[in-house]
């Protein structure tokens, strides 16, 4: 799957991805040919590298990178699964609030 069917042409926002959406608009995010399989190991490095935070709050997860003044989250992400959250979060970081 390529990043420009991903959507079918249409301006979505980042929160609206779905699973089987996100590894090709990760790719596009970080600027790689191919497409990255989504596991433990890429999103500890996204993390670590993007200083993301993440944290549950009952049977969802929130993602989200504080940026140069502590006080305000710059992104922020919600999903089901703590990847998706990550994943969503370094997207909109990258690549903005809309795609």
């Amino acid at each position: 799957m390529s990043f420009s069917n991903v959507w079918l042409g249409k301006k979505m926002k980042v929160s609206e991805l779905n699973a089987n959406q996100l590894p090709a608009v990760l790719a596009n995010a970080m600027k790689v040919k191919n497409v990255p399989e989504l596991n433990w190991d890429l999103c500890g490095k996204l993390i670590e590298k993007e200083k993301i935070s993440l944290v549950r709050s009952y049977s969802r997860w929130t993602a989200f990178y504080v940026g140069p003044r502590s006080d305000s989250k710059e992104v922020e992400q919600t999903a089901d699964t703590a990847i998706e959250a990550i994943v969503k979060c370094y997207i909109e970081k990258k690549l903005g609030n809309e795609i």
